[in-house]
C-alpha cells in the first residue's frame, strides 16, 4: 500500500529553482503608467519638466529633467519642420491638424504602445512607443523601488 501512495504524489525536488513570476508586479506596471502618463503631459506641455522629479530618484533626477526637455525640443522642431513643409505645398488640411468626430483634435503626443519588463523584483523596463504629428519615437525607461515607492533611474527617448 506504501508503494500505491507513493506512486500518485508528484516527486519532491529538495532545493529547486525560485518560481517564474509571470510578469510585471501590479505595483510595478501602476508605477510605469503613471511616469508615461506625467511624461506624456510634459511632452505636450501641459505641464512643466520639473513635475517629474517626485517620480525620479534623487540622482538621477536633474539628468531625466535635462533629457525631457531636450526631448521637447526635438519634438517641437519636429512638429515645425512639418508645419514649414505642410505650408509650402497645395492647400490642403495637414495631417496632424484633423479633428475626430466629437471636434476634438488629437494631442501632440500619444502612447501608442507600452511593453513591461520586470528582470528582478524591484526593478521594471519598459518601453513605450509614442506618436506625435511628425513622426513616432521611442522611450525607454527604467523604474527602481519597492511594493509602494517606484522612481525613474532613466527615461530616454529615442
Amino acid at each position: 500500500m506504501t508503494a500505491a501512495v507513493a506512486l500518485l504524489e508528484p516527486p519532491r525536488s529538495p532545493a529547486g529553482p525560485p518560481p517564474i513570476v509571470a510578469g510585471p508586479s501590479a505595483e510595478a506596471r501602476q508605477a510605469v503608467r503613471r511616469y508615461v502618463a506625467v511624461l506624456v503631459e510634459v511632452l505636450n506641455g501641459y505641464r512643466p519638466p520639473a513635475h517629474l522629479r517626485p517620480l525620479c530618484r534623487p540622482v538621477e533626477a536633474a539628468e531625466i529633467i535635462a533629457h525631457t526637455r531636450a526631448a521637447m525640443h526635438r519634438i517641437a522642431e519636429a512638429k515645425r519642420a512639418l508645419a514649414t513643409a505642410g505650408r509650402a505645398g497645395p492647400r490642403r488640411p495637414a495631417p496632424h491638424r484633423v479633428a475626430d468626430r466629437h471636434g476634438r483634435r488629437p494631442d501632440p503626443a500619444a502612447v501608442l504602445r507600452l511593453r513591461l519588463c520586470e528582470p528582478r523584483p524591484g526593478s521594471v523596463e519598459a518601453t513605450v512607443l509614442l506618436v506625435t504629428a511628425a513622426r513616432t519615437w521611442a522611450l525607454a525607461l527604467r523604474l527602481d523601488g519597492g511594493p509602494h515607492t517606484w522612481a525613474a533611474s532613466v527615461a530616454r527617448l529615442l
